[in-house]
């Protein structure tokens, strides 16, 4: 089904005014996503993503600044590697020039400047998606910071080094790191996500570079463990990592700007707490101490013979640990690799997906939570139906004239 764009245009105009809902709705996108249906690389094409998007309901957008260390806007901290990304879509045919590859970084006016300023015309809470990697998967996305920087590059127990990724434990990789963040500050994002499912594959296996190796000589007197599940190890690991959240909340105050920041914690069960045992954050210490602001539940892993039940009882968990601190909970379309999305509720409880979705939206609205983010919202993928049950959750967002003519499966 075509999007109607009269329809886009007057949904849109309606939302100037919109308040920021009590129970927020945030949608993830990037503009990437996007590439071969509209033409990115412009104004209008922005324009066209948000259009997109909103039918959704989202009060909230957060727009991804970066694919790897590959940046989506114009930056001078990171400069793209001097050759073309093979993997990058094409441009749309109609678009300039008829070849070559999305080259976000180069773009006038700025992409993410050009977000932001139709969000706040718009009246749409804005922010910034910042994945938790260099690499996307060991893929193309690697920054010219990285390779110019092999020194700082991540180690694993045998002394491999690994270019994915620059470990945290170098003062200088922090500060590289913070002056991103400057530059995404310049551009006034309300909120700052910082994602841990998206950790290019990286885990405190990855750590063993020389910083942390002599911390733990000094501490125990003996080599680091080989295996990287020692509890000492992955403790020593989170010092650092912690110490990276301070520096950014640091830098925020510094700067004088108030801005949310949200952490995205990844795979949460009733069991073991995978964000501290593999990326060593102890996001329960950062809510507690005013480090982060809230969290955002990337995923749960519920018992696919009691879904919904355990999935409240998984929600009341993070509930329990944020202390009253705002804490989000997935309306995700994918099934992300053992990371079930509401169509895995679907086929496993014979519930239609806009059921599913509007049963988890109830959940976690009785739970506690402060909203749902959407994982991710890209072209047509949010159905029609889904899009009608979350934007009429709460009432919160104005309904657009022709739902009919929104995202599709």
């Amino acid at each position: 089904m075509k999007t109607n764009p009269i329809a886009l245009s007057a949904f849109a105009a309606t939302l100037a005014c919109a308040p920021l809902a009590a129970f927020e709705k945030i949608a993830l996108i990037d503009s990437f996503d996007f590439g071969t249906h509209f033409d990115t690389e412009t104004v209008a094409g922005t324009e066209q993503i948000l259009d997109h998007v909103l039918l959704t309901g989202a009060d909230t957008v957060l727009w991804r600044n970066c694919g790897g260390a590959t940046m989506r806007y114009q930056s001078q901290e990171e400069p793209p590697l001097l050759m073309e990304a093979p993997l990058d879509p094409r441009r749309v045919p109609e678009s300039r020039p008829v070849h070559g590859w999305l080259r976000y970084w180069a773009v006038e006016p700025d992409i993410v400047r050009t977000a932001f300023a139709s969000c706040k015309r718009r009246g749409v809470a804005r922010g910034i998606h910042w994945p938790y990697e260099e690499n996307h998967w060991s893929h193309w996305t690697l920054g010219a910071w990285n390779l110019s920087h092999p020194q700082f590059w991540c180690r694993n127990a045998r002394g491999i080094p690994w270019h994915g990724r620059c470990s945290f434990a170098f003062p200088e990789v922090v500060a590289h790191k913070l002056r991103l963040l400057d530059e995404l500050l310049d551009r006034e994002p309300q909120t700052i996500f910082f994602d841990l499912f998206r950790s290019g594959g990286w885990t405190v296996a990855d750590e063993y570079v020389k910083p942390h190796r002599d911390k733990w000589r000094q501490r125990y007197g003996e080599p680091p463990p080989a295996d990287f599940h020692d509890p000492r190890w992955i403790a020593l690991v989170g010092e650092t990592q912690e110490a990276f959240f301070r520096a950014v909340r640091a830098r925020i105050a510094a700067r004088g700007v108030k801005v949310r920041v949200l952490l995205g914690i990844d795979r949460v069960s009733l069991g073991e707490d995978e964000n501290w045992t593999k990326r060593a954050v102890d996001w329960k210490k950062l809510l507690r101490e005013g480090v982060i602001d809230g969290v955002v539940v990337e995923c749960v892993i519920p018992d696919p013979k009691r879904p919904y039940e355990s999935t409240a009882e998984i929600y009341a968990s993070v509930r329990d640990a944020a202390g009253g601190k705002p804490f989000f909970c997935p309306a995700m379309s994918y099934n992300f690799g053992g990371r079930p999305g509401y169509p895995w509720y679907a086929q496993v409880t014979g519930d239609k997906p806009e059921v599913a979705v509007r049963k988890l939206m109830e959940i976690a609205r009785d739970a506690g939570a402060a909203g749902v983010t959407m994982e991710c919202v890209d072209y047509r993928n949010y159905s029609p139906a889904v899009c009608e049950v979350i934007r009429g959750f709460g009432a919160s967002a104005p309904q657009p004239s022709t739902p009919q003519s929104g995202p599709t499966q």
